[in-house]
């Protein structure tokens, strides 16, 4: 395994430091740090960029060559971080405890040190990696908000109050659809400049806004989510994949997305996010689809595929397929019905 050990007194330093690490010179565009990975080392990118409201934002993207290790040692900053796995995976863990907390796509860690301890990121070789965090310098954060900080919700108050850096805080977790989509627009956008670093800070401050929301919701009495999470997309695939498997008994949707591990609720949002549709719609659309196939290379009659199909009504099969394609079902038999 590779190490470097940053040593970093500012945010700012993020880049500068891994660059000297590795050997390079990095780039400078209006605030925003750029490092090309050295080929010797691996493939890929890694940007930074601080704002003035005390939180700062870090893109690593990269596939290096030998498991990798980024020691960053106490800095005194006792900043925050949300750290968001794109693709590939990222472990972190403490310089207290041996213990690895690995990040996988489409989880996030929320991550803080005591006074004490130094973080340690480990990307592992041959794993292309995009890692997404958010860096808040809590005492930055508290002097530019233009309330008293006792008034916030109860919930993130551990999160920013520990100016001192007390207590550690983990928690990990799944981050929301909403946050895949804008750290996407961040990753895909290519305006320069100012626009660029205008757009970078709105941005991260959305970002960090949808990260609190989520943090109250998991914090809930009984864990009752509501927000649609990136993670609940392969759960819809795999109603999907179920809905197709028992087309012929199907059950009710809350018994669909009990089968599958998620609320009815947000198994709906899924299908609406994916496929612009309710369940219902998705069953009745896959239905007909299967049918057309069965009657015309499959040859089947309609009794037979009204029963394969697990309809009840045979009338209101050929009603639904008619409206769908024009012509009743019993059309498309190549030999007619007894």
């Amino acid at each position: 395994m590779k190490s470097y050990k940053l040593k970093i007194e500012q945010v700012d330093d993020f880049v500068p430091e891994i660059a000297g690490a590795f050997g390079v010179n990095f780039t400078n565009s209006f605030g925003e740090f750029a490092v090309t990975v050295p080929s010797h080392i691996g493939t890929g990118e890694i940007k930074g960029i601080n704002f003035p409201n005390g939180i700062g934002l870090h893109i690593i993207n990269c596939n290096m060559h030998d498991d990798t290790e980024f020691y960053f040692e106490n800095n005194g900053i006792n900043s925050l971080r949300f750290i968001y796995c794109m693709k590939g995976e990222i472990a972190h863990k403490f310089s207290s405890s041996e213990e690895e907390i690995a990040i996988r796509r489409a989880e996030h860690l929320i991550a803080a040190p005591t006074y004490e301890e130094d973080q340690i990121y480990i990307i592992k070789k041959d794993s292309p990696a995009v890692i997404c965090y958010l860096e808040i310098n809590k005492v930055k954060f508290q002097e530019q908000l233009s309330y008293d900080l006792n008034k916030i919700d109860a919930a993130y108050y551990p999160l920013f109050a520990d100016v001192n850096g007390l207590t550690q805080i983990t928690h990990k977790g799944y981050y929301s659809l909403q946050i895949s989509d804008i750290i996407d627009s961040i990753l895909n956008n290519e305006d320069q400049g100012l626009v660029r670093t205008n757009y970078l800070g709105a941005k991260a401050l959305e970002c960090t806004s949808l990260m609190l929301k989520l943090y109250r919701e998991d914090s809930l009495e009984g864990n009752k989510r509501t927000t649609l999470r990136l993670s609940d997309m392969d759960t819809v695939v795999a109603a999907v994949n179920y809905i197709e498997n028992n087309i012929s008994k199907l059950e009710t949707i809350p018994e669909i997305a009990e089968a599958v591990g998620i609320e009815a609720h947000r198994l709906q949002d899924g299908f609406k996010r994916n496929y612009g549709m309710t369940v219902n719609d998705y069953i009745k659309e896959y239905r007909l689809k299967r049918a057309l196939t069965m009657l015309t290379s499959e040859d089947k009659n309609v009794s037979e595929v009204v029963y394969a199909l697990g309809l009840s009504s045979r009338s209101y099969f050929s009603k639904i397929f008619k409206e769908k394609y024009g012509i009743p079902p019993s059309s498309l038999r190549k030999v007619p019905e007894l």
